[in-house]
Parts: C-alpha cells; structure tokens; sequence
C-alpha cells in the first residue's frame, strides 16, 4: 500500500462496556446494528450478504468478508459515491478486543476511497459520521449491560458570575 494509499484509510476506536460476545452482538448481527446505527441485515457467514438502508431510498450492501466471532467482522463491495466522483467499492473491518473490567475496545478500519477533492471531503464527513456512530454504540452498549449513567448537568456561570 503507498502512502497515499494509507492515508485514505479512516480508523477509529471506541472503549465500551460489555464482553466480547456482547460486542460482538451489537456490532456483527442484524438486530444489533439495527439497534444503534439504521435498518441493518447480516447474513452472517463468510460470503454472506451485509445490507443497510440508509434512508431516503438509499440501499447499499455487500458481502460479509471475515467472520470469526467474537474478535472480527469485515465487510466489502458496498458501493459508495462522493458527490461528482466515480464510485468506490468500500470494505469495513470491525475488531473487538476485551479489556479488564468488562469493557471492550471495538476498532473500525473503512478503505477502498476514490481520489481527489470529492473524496477527499466525502472521507472527512464519513470519519465524523462514523465518530457519531461510535457514540452510538457505546450508548447502546451501556444501556445494554446496565451500566448506562445519564450525564450531570453542566453548571453554567450566569451573568453574575454565579452557578445557577
């Protein structure tokens, strides 16, 4: 892989509670990922066929590329375009990895990106999408093994300079 290459790689992790096989419900299965990111099915075998309604009359799939629960699912083929530029065939791997505590660390590794400006834009908005996403995840997975806090309220000077 070039440089340029590897630059065009969004890669990202998120720590969120739950064991691997928890995880790997919530990340690899149709009902999990249909619990925290959109309308998602999974054949859930090597070959398989990985498909996800995005909205909008927009269906993209593609097939299931590595399956080895409860450490790492992949997928590749989802045929995505970035405005104005030739669509790309993206793969995404997910890996699961546990932690002490009972957490687990998930990576996302997304490739396959075209080239130039469009893409280069397409790949911003697609890492800070998939940020959200993580969010996501680690929400539904708190609230999943109970461990789901709701934040403190933030204290806010007020014009006096006093917490309201």
């Amino acid at each position: 892989m070039t440089a340029d290459e590897d630059s065009r790689v969004i890669s990202l992790e998120v720590e969120v509670p739950g064991t691997p096989g928890q995880v790997w419900q919530a990340i690899a299965t149709g009902p999990g990922i249909s619990a925290w990111l959109q309308p998602t099915t999974v054949d859930e075998r090597v070959g398989g066929t990985f498909a996800f309604d995005m909205g909008f009359g927009r269906n993209d799939s593609g097939k299931v590329t590595a399956w080895e629960p409860p450490r790492r699912f992949a997928t590749g083929g989802v045929r995505w375009r970035a405005e104005a530029a030739p669509a790309a065939s993206l793969a995404t791997e997910w890996r699961v990895e546990a932690l002490s505590g009972g957490t687990c660390v998930v990576r996302l590794v997304m490739s396959g990106f075209g080239t130039g400006a469009a893409w280069d834009q397409e790949i911003q908005q697609l890492t800070e999408g998939m940020r959200n996403a993580l969010e996501s995840l680690r929400s539904y997975c708190a609230r999943q093994t109970g461990t789901y806090r709701t934040p403190a309220p933030v204290a806010t000077p007020d014009k006096k300079g006093e917490l309201e």
